[in-house]
């Protein structure tokens, strides 16, 4: 009887959370239709804001969707928030790699925005991984996963037979899955907790933590200015800006 009711107690549990996350689900769905119509409806850069701000609640709590991502950079880029829409495309990127209309919409934003700067230099890895901007993040997590199971089938298939073939083929697979495996992990560390942050609003970079430091550059930064996080301490972010040196910033100007 004990084991019946902790049994029972389990499953009553696990079907709680199971309707916690549909329910959850469906109440960002929503948000999102919301949102679409706010966007179809919208007039106005004010209209347009409330948009944006109705599918930034949708990833705040760590939701991640290149659908969300693009059209929140549609909604932030008619509202004339270029920095914050280039952050939106620019994390749009990894589910959408070959989206030509993400491509144009992130160009276009990039070339209004006031401050924009020299793109910060691409890592190494993404010249020797020469197929990034063919497959998305899930897809390579998929590719991985399903080439290390038929490398395993086919290793056994080798043992069983004695097949030397057999064990090539294993072998060549399991390079292949270890390869898309990094790429996925790479992509991973991208896409919960990128480095690399824009400016939002018109502010000075100083040179150290605090509004009593000189300024870091001659002119303030400007909406659209992109760069590269170097290190970030409570409310200041300590970034490197293509072409013109480092500096830190207030986190409330910067879009992550």
């Amino acid at each position: 009887m004990r084991r019946l009711v902790i049994a029972s107690v389990v499953c009553c549990l696990v079907t709680a959370g199971g309707d916690l996350r549909a329910a959850d689900a469906g109440a960002k769905e929503r948000a999102f239709l919301q949102a679409l119509e706010a966007f179809d409806s919208a007039k106005s850069p004010t209209e347009y804001r409330h948009a944006a701000e109705t599918l930034e609640s949708i990833v705040s709590g760590g939701y991640r969707n290149g659908a969300v991502y693009y059209n929140l950079g549609n909604a932030w880029f008619r509202a004339g928030e270029y920095g914050r829409a280039i952050a939106a495309y620019r994390k749009a990127k990894p589910f959408r790699p070959r989206d030509r209309y993400l491509e144009a919409n992130l160009k276009q934003a990039v070339q209004r925005a006031p401050g924009r700067l020299p793109e910060p230099a691409a890592p190494w890895w993404s010249h020797v991984l020469f197929w990034q901007g063919w497959l998305s993040y899930p897809e390579k997590a998929y590719a991985a996963v399903v080439a290390t199971a038929m490398a395993a089938l086919l290793l056994v298939g080798a043992v069983l037979w004695r097949s030397t073939r057999l064990r090539w083929l294993s072998a060549a697979l399991g390079v292949f899955a270890v390869v898309m495996a990094i790429d996925a992990g790479l992509d991973h560390r991208e896409v919960e907790s990128s480095r690399r942050g824009v400016v939002t609003t018109e502010t000075i970079a100083r040179k150290g933590i605090g509004e009593s430091y000189e300024p870091a550059f001659d002119q303030p930064l400007k909406d659209g200015a992109e760069f590269t996080i170097l290190m970030e301490n409570g409310d200041w972010i300590f970034g490197h800006f293509e072409g013109i040196g480092d500096g830190w910033l207030k986190r409330e100007v910067v879009a992550l």
